[in-house]
Formats: structure tokens, sequence, C-alpha cells
């Protein structure tokens, strides 16, 4: 028998948990257009990183494909959510195939290199999957209202990290490791201390102008660029401070 499908109920209920269970409770509704950036993070999620990328991202470099490290993930992903929430402004019934093309897309800004660069050897998985993805979003956003849409976009993601960019928390984060890069967190010192000194000292590039590296990191991270952004990968620099969690 093939497998039953969701009922209008069901999908009803399911936003309905959804809103309260996970955007309201990490805030989201809080946040100027809180639930556009969790759609946003959530198709990225979807369409982009939880697919054939990540073979690639756990693959060892071969002759014909660069390496794909954490820092160029970081790039990528943020750029790609900053499509998805400005794809997600605008009124074009194609909107999500805009995005389908820019998940696809050759040019990877603050990266050296492309998709066919990063991706070769999975290129025909990652279409395949980014292809299904859309296609289904499709689906459901002519079923739902718009705001039932963003809510369907982002409910199977919303939970995993609420601290990434366009996240509730990502201010904070961000705001917590500028406040340390100017050496004014003596408690992050004493608990840290050995493990920063282990990663080594940042950029000159990050800490030339700390504001302006303060504002790229809140606003556009890529413009960091993928060699600066590898100091700020799985750096506790960027955990929000107990008091502003």
């Amino acid at each position: 028998m093939g497998e039953q499908q969701p009922t209008d109920g069901d999908i009803q209920d399911a936003l309905k948990w959804a809103r309260l269970r996970r955007l309201t409770e990490l805030g989201f509704f809080k946040t100027q257009d809180g639930l556009r950036w969790a759609a946003a993070y959530g198709l990225v999620r979807s369409v982009w990183r939880n697919g054939p990328i990540e073979n690639a991202h756990a693959s060892r470099p071969t002759s014909r494909r660069k390496a794909l490290h954490d820092e160029t993930m970081f790039a990528r992903n943020t750029w790609l959510t900053q499509q998805a929430f400005d794809v997600l402004g605008s009124d074009d019934q194609f909107r999500l195939y805009e995005l389908e093309d820019l998940v696809l897309d050759r040019v990877w800004p603050g990266c050296e290199g492309t998709l066919t660069d990063f991706g070769w050897g999975f290129l025909r998985d990652i279409k395949k999957h980014a292809k299904q993805r859309i296609d289904m979003l499709a689906h459901f956003e002519q079923r739902l209202s718009p705001d039932d849409f963003l809510v369907f976009a982002s409910a199977p993601w919303v939970g995993a990290r609420d601290d990434h960019y366009g996240m509730p928390r990502w201010p904070a984060c961000v705001e917590a490791a500028a406040c340390r890069l100017r050496g004014e967190d003596e408690e992050f010192r004493r608990a840290e201390g050995d493990w920063m000194t282990r990663i080594g000292p940042a950029p000159a590039a990050v800490t030339a102008d700390l504001e302006a590296t303060r504002e790229l990191l809140l606003e556009s991270p890529w413009e960091l660029g993928a060699e600066n952004l590898d100091w700020f990968a799985w750096n506790p620099i960027l955990r929000p401070r107990c008091t502003q969690a």
C-alpha cells in the first residue's frame, strides 16, 4: 500500500504545534522578520545543507574536487540564507525556483571556487536533491497561506540551532565575539583561555578594524572571506554569554 498523505487537518495541527513549541519558545516572533528568517534557514537546510553537498563536505579532495572545508561552508550557508530571506520577500510566483537557481549557481561569494569546484563527483545528486525539495516546497506553498507556508518551511529545522546566522541569538553571538576580541570578557578568558591558545590568534584582517568585523559577522559573514571565517568556525568565541542566552 502507498504511504498515506497527510490531511489538511494533520498539516494544520503540525503548524499549530510548530508555532507554539518551536517558533514562539525560541523567540522568532519577538524579532523583526523572525518568521521569515526562520523559513529562510529552513529552506537552506532542506534544499542545500542537509543533502548530497554534505557528502562532498565530508569527502577528501581529489585532483578535480577542491576541499570543502568548514569555513567555505560557513560562507556559503550564510550567503544562501540571506538569498533565501530575500527570495521569501518577493511576490514572484516562481520565487522558489529562483532560490533553486541560486543554490546551484556557480558563484560562491567569499570563496575561491564554484559549485563545480567543490561538488565535483556529487553534482548530479546535488541538483536532483535541490529540484525535488523545491518542487515539494512549491506544492505546499500553493496549499497554504503565506504565513503558514513560512511556518511549514521552518518547522523541521528551527529547533536544531537558534544561534546561527539569521536566528534570534545570532546578534548575541556576534556581540559576545566582539567583546572577547576587544579583551573585555575575563570570564571567557578564564574558561576558554587554553582552548583559544590552541586555536591561535585571530587573523590580522579580523582585528584590524573590530567594528567592521562585528558588522560583517552580523550582516554578511561571507564578506569576511572563507580564509578569515576559518578562525571562527567551531570557535567558542561565537558562543553567546550566559547573561545573553
